[in-house]
């Protein structure tokens, strides 16, 4: 009876190594789809920044203070509501330097104000506004879409019909067709939203209204990337 089982074992065993090493791997077509979107900015990041030094840390702090709730009012009387104003960041810290000789000791205190602008018509107007209000730097603008979303959606879609379009050329360039698809992967796309430019230690003059504006949006760049692969037929 054991010798029965042993044999019935083997002979199972046997088959099982017989039928993976005759299986054969699946026959796919794998390609990457890639597109890229140009859109039209409609709001813009401007980081405004105000610095004062004194001799000391608490003087250079009130000063800082005082010129930013200037800024804050000048602001939201711009029509710049409240959820688009954030303090970024708020630094205070010694500085030193010589002059004839002598070690002059003082402290440095600096803001920065997140303003974010939802009419690109307006960003030369608030920037005076902030600059007239006490603002001695404008550390960085970035032109953003509020419809990112949709423009990311439509950008994977035509990655994918890129990919499908790719894979039936090398299929049917070998005589083959393909059939359904097999896996879709997402690849990250670093940077793929990006614009922007930055300044420091704007000098602020008088706004001439007849002027053109100063700033330029240009175009953003969504860009998606997808791999799929097809039952090759």
């Amino acid at each position: 009876m054991k010798n029965i089982a042993v044999v019935v074992f083997v002979c199972l065993a046997f088959s099982l190594a017989q039928g993976q090493q005759t299986m054969a791997p699946p026959k796919v077509v794998k390609t990457t789809g890639t597109a890229e979107i140009k859109v039209t900015p409609d709001k813009a990041v401007i980081q405004v920044g105000v610095e004062r030094q004194s001799a000391t840390a608490r003087s250079a702090k009130a000063a800082v203070d005082n010129t930013s709730r200037k800024i804050l009012a000048a602001l939201k009387a711009a029509g710049v509501e409240d959820k688009d104003v954030q303090t970024a960041y708020l630094e205070l810290q010694p500085t030193s330097y010589y002059e004839k000789h002598v070690r002059i000791n003082n402290f440095t205190a600096t803001q920065s104000l997140s303003v974010t602008i939802r009419d690109l018509s307006h960003l030369d107007s608030v920037m005076d506004t902030v600059m007239s209000s006490g603002a001695n730097r404008i550390d960085g603008i970035e032109y953003q879409s509020s419809e990112l979303r949709k423009y990311r959606d439509q950008a994977r879609d035509e990655a994918a019909k890129a990919a499908k379009e790719k894979a039936v050329a090398l299929a049917q360039a070998l005589g083959n067709q393909i059939g359904k698809t097999y896996s879709i992967e997402e690849v990250q796309q670093w940077g793929s939203y990006s614009y922007g430019g930055q300044t420091r230690n704007v000098m602020f003059e008088a706004p001439d209204k007849s002027r053109a504006p100063s700033t330029a949006p240009g175009q953003l760049t969504v860009t998606a990337s997808v791999e799929v692969s097809f039952d090759l037929l």
